[in-house]
C-alpha cells in the first residue's frame, strides 16, 4: 500500500522527476513514536488526512484505551545512524548486476544520562516482540512516515522481531545509555516516504513526548482482615529506594473496565466487581483499599487503574485469611 509500488527497473511507465518552485525538506528525528503496525480490525494505524494534530488528539492516542491503537513516545534520542539500504549485486562476467533487493541496514539510536533509566529497558523489552511501526517526529516539527496512496500518513513498518535494546552503565567518561536498534520492514518502499509539515500541527510535535503517560506500579504493603489493603503506588523511575510516590489517586480511578465501572476491583473468583473505597495517606505515601464486604480467602482481586495521564499494569493481589 502506498504512492509507488516497487517493480522492475524495466518494467511500467518513467515517472517524470520534473520539480517545481522550493519544495519542502524532511528534518532529522528528534524522537520516535512507536505504534501497533495493525490494529485490532487488521486496519493500518494511520494518520488520516485532514486530521486536526491538536493536544486533545495525541493525548487521546497516548491514553487510547484499545491498546491495537495506542500510541507510545519514548524519550529524546541521540546519535541517530539511519544508514540507506544497500543493492544487492551478483557477478556476470565481473559486472555486478543489481538483484533487485536491498538488504536493509539498521537503525540506531541512543538514549543517555537521566532518560536512559534501565526501566527505559523495560519499556522496549514489552513491545519488542510485536508487529510495530513508527512515525518519527523532527527536530523542526515534522511528523514523518509514509503516505499510502489516499493522503494518510501510516507508520514506517518495521522488520518483525528486530527491535533491540541493550542497557550500557556509566564508566569514567561514559554516560548511562540505551542503546536501540531496528530494522524498515523489506517491503517498504523509500519512495512513498512522507511527513507532515509543522505549518499544519495545531500543537507542538516536539512536545508531544511531554504528554506521554507515568508509568506506574503497585505494591501490596499489607492486609488487615479480608477487605482492607494498604499499597505503594510508585513510578517507575527512580532508585530501589527513592522512587517517586504517584499522588492524586482517588477512588473512581480504579476501574476494572477502562472506565465504565468506577470505584471498583474485579475478583476473578466469582467472575464479579467489587465495590472499593480508596484513600491516599499523603504522609506515609500509600493508599489503602477497602472493600465493600470482606472477600473469601483465597479469591483473587485483579485491580486496574482508568486516568488520562496514568497507566498501570493489571495488578492481582490473593486474599488471605484474617
Amino acid at each position: 500500500m502506498g504512492l509507488f509500488e516497487k517493480e522492475c527497473q524495466c518494467a511500467g511507465t518513467p515517472i517524470n522527476p520534473g520539480m517545481s518552485g522550493c519544495l519542502p525538506m524532511v528534518s532529522r528525528t528528534k524522537f520516535y513514536i512507536y505504534v501497533p503496525y495493525y490494529d485490532s480490525t487488521g486496519a493500518i494505524n494511520s494518520i488520516p488526512a485532514g486530521t486536526v494534530l491538536n493536544q486533545t488528539y495525541v493525548t487521546g492516542k497516548l491514553n487510547e484505551t484499545d491498546l491495537t491503537k495506542r500510541w507510545y513516545i519514548p524519550a529524546e534520542i541521540f546519535a541517530l545512524e539511519a544508514p540507506p539500504a544497500e543493492m544487492e549485486t551478483e557477478d556476470r562476467d565481473g559486472i555486478p548486476i543489481p538483484t533487485g533487493e536491498q538488504l536493509r541496514q539498521p537503525t540506531t539510536y541512543t538514549h543517555s544520562k537521566e532518560e536512559a533509566n534501565p526501566a527505559l529497558f523495560a519499556f522496549y523489552d514489552s513491545i519488542a516482540c510485536n508487529e510495530l511501526g513508527v512515525f518519527a517526529v523532527t527536530r523542526t516539527g515534522q511528523v514523518a512516515g509514509m503516505n499510502d496512496g489516499d493522503g494518510n500518513l501510516i507508520p514506517i513498518k518495521l522488520q518483525l522481531g528486530t527491535l533491540n535494546a541493550q542497557y550500557g552503565e556509566p564508566t569514567k567518561g561514559v554516560l548511562q545509555k540505551i542503546m536501540v536498534s531496528f530494522l524498515v520492514d523489506e517491503l517498504e518502499n523509500d519512495a512513498n516516504r512522507d511527513f507532515i509539515d509543522s505549518s499544519l500541527i495545531a500543537y507542538d510535535a516536539k512536545r508531544w513526548v511531554n504528554l506521554q503517560p507515568i508509568q506506574i506500579v503497585m505494591y501490596l504493603q499489607s492486609q488487615s482482615g479480608q477487605d482492607t489493603f494498604v499499597f505503594k503506588i510508585q513510578k517507575i523511575f527512580g532508585s530501589a529506594h527513592f522512587k517517586s510516590h504517584y499522588t492524586g489517586l482517588v477512588t473512581n480511578d480504579f476501574s476494572p473496565d477502562n472506565g465504565s465501572t468506577d470505584g471498583a476491583v474485579y475478583n476473578t473468583t466469582t467472575s464479579a466487581n467489587v465495590t472499593v473505597t480508596v484513600t491516599e495517606d499523603t504522609v506515609a505515601e500509600t493508599y489503602e483499599m477497602t472493600l465493600a464486604a470482606p472477600a473469601d480467602p483465597d479469591d483473587i482481586l485483579a485491580i486496574n487503574i482508568f486516568k488520562t495521564g496514568v497507566s498501570m499494569q493489571e495488578v492481582e493481589v490473593t486474599v488471605e485469611a484474617s
